[in-house]
């Protein structure tokens, strides 16, 4: 072979090997998004979709979970139940400054405008951005049309693009219009998860899986240490629902039987905790996300200091023994 011909050969190969390696695609970057759901493949209850869903699983060293529907969610938080808008400015404020990042609201409440308001200063303070915080927020909707209308208002109200979790506040008369209305905001992107508040017992819940074409995410419910509920917790988790508790400490006017139980006094003095820092931690080492309420920055700050110590499993189980299914309210 002469030597020109020679080198055009090897000069056509070499060029034939890079046009090759060049034209393998390289891997995406992987974004922090929730992995993308076909609602209508996943509708109905006892669906196979639904019974391979994973178990709801709390963790403390980020302090958050992972919803069913594949958003991240912090496992306590600031409730603003009896708050008025100048005072659910200043606790959300607080309770972002402190480092809580979830914050529950409701239409009811009427203090969306306040809660909105601290978000913002936190937000403009450079404390924290938008995508950092969990707003949840409840509605009582009526119908399908009315509900529409109210997810509006709230995401008005609040100051917000979207809201992470919204909850019909309690049994309606037209549960499956407002939840479909609530579908229908998570398709267009106003809401990110939906759930249910105040629904107690598995056939209620079985009566909402029997029309959600998006499993609830989350129930929210009077769960304390007299009132447990763990049959229904065992009950949804097939579902990786996960419970969340308001009144963890029993509410205006039990408190101290809760404070001063004298197990719950015990375990303070061993661990060098507080009666509610014990209680907090044993809801979210129990499977509970958990919202205490406070106005005042040094109860909202100590509440949230509940991550540098862990209940054993021996103390975890003699709060657990304290359940006596004893509600205080009837919602």
């Amino acid at each position: 072979m002469k030597r020109p011909l020679f080198l055009l050969i090897l000069l056509l190969l070499t060029t034939s090997f890079f046009a090759a390696c060049t034209s393998v695609k390289q891997p995406e970057t992987t974004r922090n998004t929730p992995p993308t759901r076909d609602i209508d493949d996943d509708a109905g209850q006892g669906n196979e979709a639904d019974e391979k869903m994973k178990e709801p699983v709390f963790d403390f060293e980020s302090g958050t979970l992972t919803l069913n529907s594949g958003y991240s969610m912090p496992i306590i938080g600031l409730g603003t139940w009896t708050l008025d808008d100048n005072e659910a400015e200043n606790s959300v404020y607080h309770a972002l400054k402190c480092g809580m990042r979830l914050i529950d609201t409701a239409r009811y409440y009427g203090n969306e405008v306040g809660v909105g308001r601290g978000l913002k200063k936190a937000i403009d303070e450079g404390i924290v951005k938008r995508e950092d915080v969990f707003i949840t927020s409840k509605i009582y909707g009526g119908n399908y049309e009315r509900a529409g209308g109210i997810i509006n208002d709230a995401l008005k109200d609040l100051g917000v693009e979207y809201i992470d979790l919204l909850l019909i506040h309690q049994p309606g008369s037209d549960d499956e219009g407002v939840y479909k209305a609530m579908e229908d905001a998570v398709r267009d992107g106003r809401l990110r998860s939906i759930g249910i508040s105040n629904y107690y017992t598995k056939e209620a819940v079985d009566e909402v899986l029997s029309f959600a074409t998006i499993t609830p995410a989350v129930i929210q419910n009077e769960n304390h240490i007299f009132y447990q509920n763990n049959e229904l917790k065992e009950y949804v988790k097939q579902y990786g629902i996960v419970l969340e508790s308001w009144y963890p400490f029993g509410g205006r006017g039990h408190t101290g039987d809760h404070f001063g139980n004298e197990i719950i006094t015990e375990l303070a003095g061993k661990y060098g905790k507080t009666a509610a820092q014990i209680i907090l931690r044993w809801h979210m080492q129990a499977g509970y996300v958990v919202i205490p309420g406070s106005s005042n920055p040094d109860h909202i700050a100590e509440n949230y200091d509940v991550f540098d110590f862990e209940l054993s499993a021996e103390d975890m189980a003699r709060i657990t023994a304290l359940n006596r299914q004893e509600r205080y309210e009837n919602w």
